[in-house]
């Protein structure tokens, strides 16, 4: 039996419709199921061509579950800040006070993966170092120093490291202000992003698309920006235009006559043509540029090396044609974002700090700032020592040095990831109101998957660097030593260190890779101040190891921020949605596989494009 064959779906035209079912007739919606012939309109060309010029197009947009991996997360900011229970008014710094509390914690850090601190370098090491980029034939692999942080030959971790990890533990579990951020401008171009919402924010500062005409109206102006003295200028041009074709490959420019400049934008995709700028010279009709935004420029680390440094250029050139635009901050002061192409990347209107509400900016002192000072106002009362290796220090490296893969640079211009989002179609950006993220922390990893293979190491030796760190199961003993401290600050102290079972903290070099992994034991030892100046001999006594009092001293702590927060008898304090987030990223023996934190990839598909956000960590888990 022949089999049969499936008959075709048949496409109608307007007047064959008309023909079959009458003049009068419109075509209907199609069935949902068609079995021999579907019945459609197609219009004529006319029609077809009036309809795509009423059509509004539907750039693509990221779906809502499109995920993305990191070996990073944040911890979200505090939505209430906790104020200190320690009075500085009613004790002065000058003196042991018998109601406080003074001693010192004895930490032992284990490693439980492999640890790296870079060692500091002698003058032969960075005369050596110095070379490497003027020999061609020398690179960094060979010539780094892969040594562990060993002053006078003792391997150690500073007690700076730990110090900073610490404070920032101490800062997140007391719901202490956000501390430490660099609160400058960021720099975007979205010319062609796949978020409509970054995109329109784009193109309304730097220009717009004509479908009828097929032509850009472009709203930057162009101009030559001179320096005169400290201060930098920028004379407004009469015009720009482009040319018939595209010249070179690399950015540059020249200058044509009195009063022309040819720009070179340098290679991309699909590039027809290059600029010209026409400006007459005259610095009585300039526009001086802020100083603020010079050096936001200059401070701008993500910039394409290959890219023209319009203000370097300036300080050396008697010209420099430039692109400009010019808007208002959220103080409204006037403001200048300028580049050497005319799409550069613009400035947001909004800095870092906007991104952070001001409670978590006021002076209220909080447990964080009167634990680790303020350095304008009032000294801290811990000081941390370096922890050393014990052990045979044969035993405490691998014999032979690793090559670890390339760390990405830290992107805070990934909003999607710096942000918080409500979802995946209207991303929020820095020009948005929204709220950054909180405290950028690594996840744990296995610690196994940190070395690059050969083959990519010889492609291009001279972007990688050798180490020789800290086998797995290295221990290091170290002390941290407190003055004055209130039952409430020395439990927040020794929360900060002592985490529950199954936490680990990470320090040192690359945590994105899974290095850094430790332990941290500590051991409370108080001292009896009062004891020690009334008796000769007791300069000799150790102070008193007290593990009991450990356990008061952090549900003292634990008890006051819960009365504070209002949850006292409603949760426990690791039940706090800030805490479990937290738990979720210091988790290592439950922590995600390696796959499920690594970086995205850049080839061969770009997965940064499609804008993926970032999942909190309880969800990643």
């Amino acid at each position: 039996m022949s089999k049969k064959k499936k008959k075709k779906n048949k496409w109608m035209s307007f007047e064959d419709f008309q023909k079959e079912f009458g003049s009068g007739q419109t075509p209907p919606e199609a069935p949902k199921e068609s079995h021999n012939i579907q019945i459609r309109y197609q219009p004529t060309p006319q029609e077809f061509r009036s309809s795509q010029r009423r059509r509004q197009p539907t750039p693509p947009q990221v779906p809502a579950n499109n995920k993305a991996t990191a070996p990073y997360n944040f911890i979200p900011l505090s939505e209430k800040v906790v104020k200190s229970d320690f009075d500085i008014t009613n004790y002065p710094f000058n003196k042991y006070h018998k109601d406080l509390n003074t001693g010192y914690i004895e930490v032992e850090l284990e490693a439980k993966t492999p640890l790296y601190i870079r060692d500091t370098m002698n003058p032969k090491e960075r005369e050596e170092e110095d070379k490497i980029n003027k020999d061609e034939n020398r690179t960094r692999v060979e010539c780094a120093n892969s040594d562990f942080f060993s002053p006078a030959e003792r391997p150690r971790i500073p007690g700076s490291s730990l110090r900073g990890l610490i404070r920032t533990m101490v800062e997140i579990v007391s719901f202490s202000k956000f501390g430490f951020y660099e609160d400058k401008l960021l720099y975007y171009r979205g010319l062609a992003d796949k978020s409509r919402v970054f995109r329109t924010e784009y193109s309304k500062h730097m220009s717009s698309w004509d479908r009828h005409s097929k032509k850009a109206t472009y709203k930057m102006s162009a101009g030559l920006m001179y320096k005169q003295g400290l201060k930098y200028y920028i004379i407004p041009a009469e015009s720009f235009s482009q040319t018939d074709k595209k010249v070179g490959k690399r950015q540059y420019f020249i200058k044509l006559d009195e009063n022309r400049y040819l720009v070179v934008s340098g290679d991309m995709n699909n590039k027809k043509h290059e600029w010209i700028i026409t400006c007459n010279p005259d610095k009585n009709r300039t526009i001086e540029v802020p100083r603020q935004d010079i050096n936001e420029y200059k401070n701008d680390r993500l910039r394409d090396s290959t890219v023209i440094d319009v203000v370097k250029k300036a300080s050396t050139d008697k010209f420099v044609p430039c692109f400009y635009v010019n808007w208002k901050d959220v103080k409204g002061n006037n403001r200048i974002s300028f580049g050497h192409t005319p799409m550069f990347r613009l400035a947001y209107q909004k800095t870092i700090g906007d991104h952070i509400s001001n409670f978590l900016k006021n002076k209220d002192i909080d447990i964080a700032s009167t634990i680790f000072g303020n350095e304008k106002e009032f000294a801290g009362r811990v000081f941390f020592e370096d922890s050393y290796f014990q052990g045979n220090k044969e035993e405490l490296f691998e014999r032979e040095e690793k090559t670890p893969k390339i760390l990405s640079t830290p992107k805070p211009t990934s909003f999607q990831h710096y942000l918080e989002q409500q979802n995946s179609f209207n991303l929020n950006h820095y020009n948005t109101s929204a709220n950054i993220r909180g405290y950028k922390m690594y996840w744990h990893k296995s610690g196994k998957n940190y070395e690059e293979i050969p083959s990519k190491i010889a492609k291009s030796p001279k972007q990688y660097t050798k180490i020789k760190p800290a086998k797995e199961g290295a221990k290091f003993l170290g002390r941290i030593r407190f003055e004055n401290l209130t039952k409430v600050e020395l439990g927040a102290l020794l929360f900060a260190i002592q985490l529950k079972e199954g936490l680990c903290h990470k320090i040192g070099m690359g945590k994105p890779l899974g290095l850094g992994s430790v332990k941290i034991t500590p051991k409370l030892f108080l001292s009896e101040r009062e004891k020690r100046y009334s008796d000769f001999m007791c300069e000799f006594v150790e102070a008193k190891n007290s593990e009991t009092e450990t356990k008061e001293f952090i549900e003292k702590f634990e008890d006051y921020v819960l009365k504070q927060l209002g949850e006292k008898g409603k949760k426990t304090f690791w039940e706090l949605s800030r805490l479990k987030e937290l738990s979720c990223m210091l988790d290592f023996e439950g922590r995600p596989s390696d796959d499920n934190t690594s970086y995205m990839n850049i080839e061969p598909v770009n997965q940064f494009k499609d804008r993926k956000t970032l999942p909190k960590p309880s969800e990643v888990i």
